[in-house]
């Protein structure tokens, strides 16, 4: 039988290799939990917005232009297959990469093709599970087994879920939370995981902003070791390094934290960098403090320019805020 197993990124493809599992492997390398996805583009055209983001003003957006490329080919190509399976977990990264997946084969003719999927949220004997990137080839392989049937009508869910959350309104996305996920049982938590990267109503930190800023409050830090805690704040792992470096480097530009020596800069790209990378010490400034403690609010203060799914939110404009204790969307005037 001739298969196609897709996945979340090398690390798992690269085991799933390694196994006793035989077929072609497509890892799907994209953070989608930041940066834009607006409505009404087909996968193509998403992917060159993609490039575009994820190469930002250092990487070489050639390369960047050719793994979207490589990789929309091969998904196309997946109704040449026998089987597609799908493999995954419960955090929000790898849900969001489900919902586009499913999407996509929701439009496509598979013919005779069979589509399937493995999504876990723990396994046996690893107590702090984080996703299946900590598993070896035994225990990946084991997971075979697991994987079920996708239907017509998870797919359809999967499609409704796909436009709210590009969905220039977030209120879409937040209803869609409110309904019948069918077999996708980890997605309504980790779309609840993604309103907390909004500003929350009362501090205008994101969820993530904060944890990073509680990190910081009473010693100096360096960049990985806040990135490394962080995720001890993360019920279902989903953000990572490049992510938080950012996160890091915004908070230093809105006078938040402060480097030393400064200004922050991020990521290494070699290795004779990643030492200078680490000697790099973060603090809260003062200001920084009297938001975390309450006194202040981050509104008016951070400029902010982002994009989650199909939401741009920008300081100098109204923008949606996330009440957390009332679960709901508030519309800010900027």
């Amino acid at each position: 039988m001739k298969t196609l197993h897709i996945t979340n990124g090398d690390g798992a493809a690269e085991i799933i290799k390694e196994s006793t599992i035989t077929g072609d492997v497509l890892p799907w390398r994209d953070p989608m939990h930041h940066g834009p996805f607006p409505a009404g583009l087909k996968l193509q055209e998403l992917s060159r917005i993609r490039t575009k983001y994820l190469a930002g003003p250092d990487m070489d957006l050639t390369d960047v232009e050719r793994g979207f490329r490589l990789r929309d080919s091969h998904l196309q190509a997946a109704p040449d297959y026998d089987q597609v399976v799908l493999w995954f977990e419960n955090d929000l990264l790898d849900q969001l990469q489900i919902l586009q997946i499913l999407d996509w084969f929701s439009d496509a003719d598979l013919g005779a093709t069979t589509l399937e999927l493995i999504c876990i949220d723990n396994f046996p004997g690893i107590d702090d599970f984080r996703g299946i990137g900590q598993l070896d080839a035994v225990q990946m392989a084991s997971l075979y087994t697991e994987r079920r049937h996708v239907s017509v009508e998870t797919l359809a869910v999967a499609k409704l879920g796909w436009a709210a959350f590009r969905n220039d309104d977030p209120q879409h996305l937040l209803e869609f939370t409110t309904r019948d996920l069918g077999d996708l049982i980890f997605l309504k938590k980790a779309l609840l995981r993604h309103f907390e990267e909004y500003p929350n109503t009362g501090t205008g930190l994101s969820r993530t902003e904060r944890q990073l800023m509680l990190l910081a409050k009473d010693k100096s830090c360096d960049p990985v070791e806040l990135f490394i805690q962080n995720m001890n704040f993360e019920t279902a792992l989903y953000i990572g390094d490049w992510t938080t470096y950012s996160t890091l480097g915004f908070l230093c530009e809105a006078s938040l934290m402060k480097c030393q020596p400064g200004p922050f800069w991020h990521p290494p790209h070699t290795k004779e960098q990643r030492q200078t990378f680490r000697e790099q010490r973060l603090d809260l400034t003062d200001l920084g403090k009297r938001i975390l403690i309450g006194e202040l609010n981050a509104f008016g203060i951070v400029n902010r320019d982002l994009w989650l799914g199909g939401v741009h939110l920008r300081s100098n404009q109204p923008h949606w805020a996330w009440d957390p204790d009332a679960s709901q969307l508030i519309m800010r005037t900027a």
